[in-house]
Order: structure tokens, then sequence, then C-alpha cells
């Protein structure tokens, strides 16, 4: 019986599925931790849980994070600021490892520095061959899991301090009008802005956006010294021209 072109892509799609390695995870906990540049708080540990029935192996590193003013993010190697010990485990199915992160940078920073702790599961086969069989190759594909975690070092008596900057009137490509609005965090922590409430004044009317308007910019994350930029649609309500705004937030850490 012959098989239709779509029956036999069907079928080859259907064995490279069923090929694949059963999908390996792991956590790490916490997420996010704020370190004291100096001292005890200096060092934190986290733990690398294995809840899966495999061996794997994960490697842990550090990286420095910086947030442009479109809100990407980027990161570059910072292993020499930190100690990471141990830097690679290898857990057991459903095994628990203890690592800890010390700060070596800077102890008396100016204001909160911005890092990802970086878990990475390594691409190793750990399952031991057996040697009554012959070797083959198969088209397995092994998935691999990465976890970003936040990591703060932050001085003694940091503070969040966001202001509005630029507010202007744009056009969009479709010809709409839209708000352009630059927030900047001259303060020496991080801001995040929850509960944002904006009130904007143009033409003699007073207007404000609450947080369910501000999709996209409530709880955004502003970096230390760091600005912040977002677009949205012109409020139906407030007449097209100059504007002026301000803001009240819940800074929540």
């Amino acid at each position: 019986m012959k098989l239709s072109i779509r029956r036999f892509l069907s079928l080859i799609v259907f064995l490279l599925i069923s090929t694949i390695s059963p999908a390996l995870a792991f956590k790490l906990d916490p997420i996010t931790r704020i370190f004291e540049p100096a001292g005890t708080g200096a060092t934190q540990s986290y733990q690398v849980v294995n809840d899966t029935p495999e061996q794997i192996a994960v490697e842990i590193s550090m990286v420095e994070r910086k947030i442009n003013l479109e809100g990407q993010e980027t990161t570059q190697k910072a292993d020499d600021d930190f100690l990471v010990y141990p830097s690679q485990i290898v857990l057991p199915p459903g095994g628990v490892q203890s690592v800890r992160v010390t700060w070596l940078g800077n102890p008396n920073p100016e204001k909160e520095l911005a890092y990802r702790i970086v878990a990475e599961q390594l691409p190793i086969n750990l399952k031991k061959p057996v040697q009554s069989e012959p070797q083959t190759t198969t088209g397995a594909v092994k998935v691999v899991f990465r976890y970003l975690g936040s990591v703060y070092i932050r001085p003694k008596n940091a503070q969040s301090k966001v202001v509005v900057g630029n507010v202007n009137h744009e056009k969009g490509t479709d010809g709409s009008d839209r708000l352009a609005i630059t927030f900047d965090n001259q303060g020496t922590r991080r801001a995040i802005l929850s509960d944002l409430n904006l009130n904007l004044t143009s033409g003699g009317t007073q207007i404000t956006l609450k947080p369910e308007q501000l999709e996209g910019v409530n709880n955004s994350a502003i970096l230390a010294g760091n600005q912040r930029r977002f677009v949205i649609p012109w409020p139906q309500q407030l007449p097209v021209g100059p504007v002026t705004a301000t803001l009240t937030f819940k800074d929540v850490q």
C-alpha cells in the first residue's frame, strides 16, 4: 500500500518526536537575591533541584545586566565579580545541591548593581553505555533548560527616585496619535512601577491613567540610574498637543 506524501511526512515527524529524550528540567531557588556589597550579606546560598527521573549536569555562572532605553536587556560575563561554589554539579534524580555565591566586586558601590545568575543544564549524556550492545547513532534530541535569576548588589540606604522626563506626542506608522513618555530613575536602587498612575495635562484637560490602562508600563522595572521610554496610544479624553505628566506608584521590592 502506497503512502501519500502527507501521511509519509506525518510518519517522519512522529518518528522524530518519539526519539526525543524526555524533557529534563531543574529548579533554581530562589530566583531573586539581594546581596550586600560587604560583610556576611555578600554571600548568599541557592538550591539547584533536579525534579526529574534522570541524572543531569548543571553549570552556574554570573553575568552583568544592562537594560537600554527601549527595555531591551543585554548581558556580559561577570564571573570575576563573584565566587560561585560549586560552579558545575551533577545531580542524581531528585537530588538537591546548595550553591554558595559570594560578591567579590566593589565593596562600596555608589548605587545598586544589577546582575543575573545563570543556571544552565549542560548537554552531556550521563547514561552509562551498555557494553553488550553495539553502539548506534540515533536522532535523539536533548532539551536543555536555562534559568536566569536576578541578582542585585545593594548598598545601605539605597532608594529609588523616579521622575517623568520627556513626554510628547508622536505619530505611529499607521498615522495614529501616540504618547511617548520617558521615566528617569535618579535614585540608587531599582524601581518597580507597581500600581502606576499617570497624571496627564494637555489643553487645560487633566486625566489620570490607571494601571489597567497602562499595560506594558505598569510593573516595569527601571534600574538605578537608568531611563525607560514607553510609547502608548494617545488617550481619547486628552486633547492632542503639548502635555505634562506626573506619576505615582507603589515601589515593590
